[in-house]
């Protein structure tokens, strides 16, 4: 009888076992599948290195093991990432998203240029204090038998639209140092437009930005040389920007060279300085029909217009360099760009003034509570939790920006500054403010904007020649 019992509680009991495996969470089950494959590799190396199996019957059994992996779909997440991937590793997909909650404050009176851009209206409302969903995107990255990405982004934010194409491409990496890429992403120019909004350290990126290509369609080949002390970036682009149809043959070239000097230096305080410079060249001219496109414009952090795109067409050339630096908690960078568009759209054909952007920024970070600084990444934040004391992560940040605006000659038709001249303006602008991260995927920001201009026909309050911004937000990613 108590065989009979104890038969009875065994089958119960793996009963039991059986029922707690089905009913797990994906992720448990996904994470077991992939733990139970590191073991069997680690057992197996085990015998090999003591002598227990031969060579020959090492290299059997883990083929055997890759075989019977092979089909299998794991799934669970990293981190916060959810993800399903092949047990043998050859496929796997990942699911990010992101949401950006803002509140955006102005100093009362403010305004913004009018549609015509000859006047400034007290009556346009995007100059009042507002909350916004700034960005709220979902995506999914792809690899398939190893060697080929997919990424596919969307944004169903403030863009006015259900939903906009951000990121659309595909890359092969057969070669590491060759990588292959087609299809809608940023063009290679900008540290700061190449670091994910997930990861910039500032509400918005800075006024310069202005004057940066952001999104493309087009083609790159890029990768790293000498052990990643060398990246290099090569492309041409349509030159039309984000989601534009192209409707002429001229196209953009672009270019970016990265070094790190002292990546295998074995100074450990300067081994993640980096320095890079990059350009783009283009004739905007447009065939067969010459048509006037729209150049560059002005905007301060808050997105206030002090400078109207104007009419321009023929070449159009950008250049910068940047300076990244970080070591422990601090972070220290900045960046200089300069744009030149040429206006071969004068009065009976003539050629006018280039219009021509120069900017520069310097920045600076600090964490306060000591996590180590890695631009471009989240650090390393012990989630918040009152009841233990664990308050996150704080980061100090600091920037002072410029954006000088400048061009000759006349255009037909009103413009910004009166005469027909396409004017000129300049902004200072000071950018002070905290990062809180609640965890490495969850971060409170905000920043208190002071802007000086040099025109103050084309400044937010009438006769003034400075005025103040803030801007906060919560960010989370997964």
């Amino acid at each position: 009888m108590r065989r009979h019992w104890l038969k009875v509680l065994s089958a119960g009991a793996s009963i039991m076992m059986a029922l707690a495996m089905v009913a797990a969470p994906q992720q448990a089950w996904g994470q077991q599948k992939k733990d139970d494959k590191a073991v069997l590799d680690e057992v197996l190396d085990i015998m090999r290195e003591k002598g227990q199996i031969t060579e020959e019957k090492y290299q059997e059994l883990k083929e055997r093991a890759k075989k019977e992996g092979a089909g299998k779909i794991l799934a669970g997440f990293e981190g916060w990432t959810p993800y399903i991937k092949s047990a043998d590793g050859q496929h796997k997909i990942e699911f990010h998203g992101r949401l950006h909650f803002d509140f955006r404050g102005y100093e009362s009176d403010s305004r913004n240029l009018d549609a015509n851009r000859s006047n400034l209206s007290p009556t346009r409302t995007d100059l009042v204090s507002n909350f916004r969903i700034r960005r709220a995107r979902l995506g999914v990255d792809a690899t398939f038998f190893k060697y080929i990405d997919l990424k596919i982004e969307g944004d169903f934010g403030e863009q006015g639209t259900p939903f906009v194409l951000t990121d659309g491409y595909v890359e092969l990496k057969y070669f590491p140092e060759f990588k292959f890429r087609g299809g809608q992403f940023k063009v290679p120019f900008s540290f700061e437009e190449l670091t994910s909004s997930r990861f910039i350290d500032f509400v918005e990126r800075s006024v310069i930005n202005n004057l940066v290509p952001a999104r493309d369609v087009g083609f790159m080949i890029h990768g790293p040389l000498f052990g990643g002390m060398v990246e290099y970036y090569a492309g041409m682009f349509n030159g039309t920007g984000q989601n534009t149809f192209e409707n002429n043959d001229s196209k953009d070239y672009a270019g970016r060279l990265l070094v790190r000097p002292f990546r295998f230096a074995g100074i450990s305080p300067l081994e993640k300085l980096h320095i890079a410079g990059h350009f783009t060249h283009g004739d905007q001219d447009v065939h067969p029909a010459p048509t006037a496109g729209q150049s560059f414009q002005g905007r301060t952090d808050a997105r206030f217009v002090f400078f109207p795109r104007v009419p321009t067409r023929g070449d159009r050339v950008r250049y910068g360099g940047e300076v990244v630096y970080a070591y422990g908690p601090f972070g220290l960078y900045g960046e200089y760009v300069r744009t030149e568009e040429e206006r071969n759209l004068g009065p009976g054909g003539s050629n006018l003034g280039d219009l021509e952007g120069r900017g520069w920024y310097v920045a600076g970070t600090f964490f306060v509570t000591g996590e180590e600084k890695v631009h471009g990444k989240a650090p390393k934040v012990k989630p918040m939790n009152p009841r233990t004391g664990d308050l996150g992560a704080l980061e100090l940040v600091a920037r002072y920006a410029q954006l000088d605006f400048f061009s000759v000659g006349t255009l037909p038709g009103p413009s910004p500054s009166g005469g027909g001249k396409a004017g000129e303006n300049k902004v200072d602008s000071l950018t002070v403010g905290f990062n809180w991260y609640l965890s490495s995927n969850v971060r409170l920001m905000f920043n208190f904007v002071q802007n000086w201009f040099d025109n103050d026909r084309m400044s937010p309050i009438t006769n003034e020649d400075t005025s103040w911004e803030i801007l906060s937000r919560l960010a989370l990613w997964f």
